[in-house]
């Protein structure tokens, strides 16, 4: 698998990351190694819908650009997340008959026509499907089997989740990837990429809930036995805490994001001796406040945020589907004091996600801000193992590399 890569382009509502993977073979198992990462401000970007076309073009070509100068090869294909309140989910349900005699072995084909079986319901005509997710199947009274193939009987269903999407918003994603000259390979769900970068095994195996706080938006989602029980999107983010330190403060939206990122909530015990100085807004002279004020201001916020995906767990009935805890991501999830806050609102273990299982510059770009492009290429790689296909610099998903490099 020499020369292998995947490419994996996180377009945010505050920042687009991109991060080029090449896939290599050792001891029989393939492993990603990052060989080049770019990021670009979002201005075309508000609340995970794009609102400026343009804008949002010229952001991917150089988030992409600055990936390709640092890897040395040239980006043509990758896969890309969407997000958004007009994501939903439904459940839905196929089964079929098992024909060709008794005891028949249960074949692919056999739980490919099942899950069509289920997959074929009537969608509204403003809606896309994303994802089709198999959740569980039974074979005949036999229920909770994750991999049917190679069982035997008479019966087989299954239970289904589906992921569909606004068009708009899809059509518009696509043409704006066109139009910055790179073709989409998958448009992937965050929720789903993110949790391939951050979350265990055992976490997905348990339940877990996956907090995902972005810059206008936050991205969350239930996985139980292995697979996506449940994903929202909520409209509120890191922007929000920036902006709410602004008005509090008086203080200009540049400068609060800066205090935001360096003090957080003001909740560090080693901080409550201290002042901090601050700019005013129209260039009246500084200033001094005590943390205090940024706990008084931000902790409200957080609340919110952490209620707000609480209650809704409880709606949906999900409460107890948590027995791992709650995973907190995405570049809000750095700011100090948060995780005590997500521990008094969930009563369960919290802990910050951080991407895992890659290697190469992996050290550059370990943080919470790139979980979502990290885990689109962990992603591609298990999405192209399923369907048979290995990337190849030779065939065409980077046929100019060498022409890029100078050979």
């Amino acid at each position: 698998m020499k020369n292998n890569f995947i490419v994996g382009i996180d377009i945010g509502t505050k920042k687009i990351s991109t991060i080029i993977g090449q896939v290599k073979t050792e001891d029989e198992r393939d492993e990603i190694e990052v060989i080049g990462y770019g990021i670009a401000d979002s201005s075309g970007i508000k609340r995970g819908v794009i609102v400026d076309m343009n804008n949002t073009v010229e952001d991917i070509k150089r988030s992409v650009k600055e990936a390709e100068l640092t890897a040395g090869v040239e980006v043509e294909s990758a896969y890309i997340n969407i997000s958004g309140s007009h994501v939903q989910s439904i459940s839905a349900k196929g089964s079929i008959n098992i024909t060709g005699g008794r005891n028949r072995e249960i074949t692919k084909d056999d739980v490919d026509r099942a899950v069509t079986h289920g997959s074929s319901i009537m969608l509204p005509n403003n809606k896309d499907i994303l994802h089709v997710l198999p959740q569980e199947f039974i074979i005949d009274t036999q229920d909770d089997i994750k991999n049917p193939i190679g069982m035997t009987g008479n019966s087989l269903e299954v239970y289904i989740l589906i992921v569909t999407a606004s068009k708009a918003a899809t059509r518009n994603l696509l043409i704006c990837l066109k139009k910055a000259k790179i073709d989409v390979l998958k448009m992937v769900l965050s929720h789903i990429a993110t949790a391939e970068a951050v979350l265990t095994p055992d976490e997905k195996e348990l339940g877990v809930a996956l907090v995902d706080i972005g810059g206008g938006t936050t991205d969350f989602a239930i996985y139980e036995k292995g697979a996506l029980k449940f994903s929202s999107t909520i409209g509120v983010g890191g922007f929000n805490f920036t902006n709410d330190l602004a008005i509090g403060t008086r203080t200009p939206i540049d400068k609060a994001e800066i205090i935001k990122r360096k003090y957080g909530m003001g909740m560090d015990p080693n901080l409550r001796n201290q002042n901090i100085e601050i700019p005013s807004v129209g260039g009246k002279k500084m200033r001094l406040i005590n943390p205090s004020l940024l706990t008084e201001i931000l902790k409200p916020r957080a609340e919110e945020i952490f209620e707000m995906i609480r209650n809704k767990i409880e709606q949906e009935g999900l409460e107890n589907k948590i027995n791992a805890g709650v995973v907190l991501t995405g570049g809000t999830s750095q700011l100090d004091g948060l995780l005590e806050v997500a521990d008094e609102i969930f009563s369960t273990p919290v802990r910050v996600g951080r991407p895992t299982g890659l290697g190469g510059l992996i050290d550059k770009v370990n943080t919470p801000d790139f979980s979502t492009s990290l885990g689109l290429i962990k992603y591609g790689l298990l999405d192209m193992r399923n369907r048979g296909v290995m990337p190849d610099s030779s065939s065409g998903f980077f046929q100019k590399v060498r022409e890029f490099i100078g050979f």
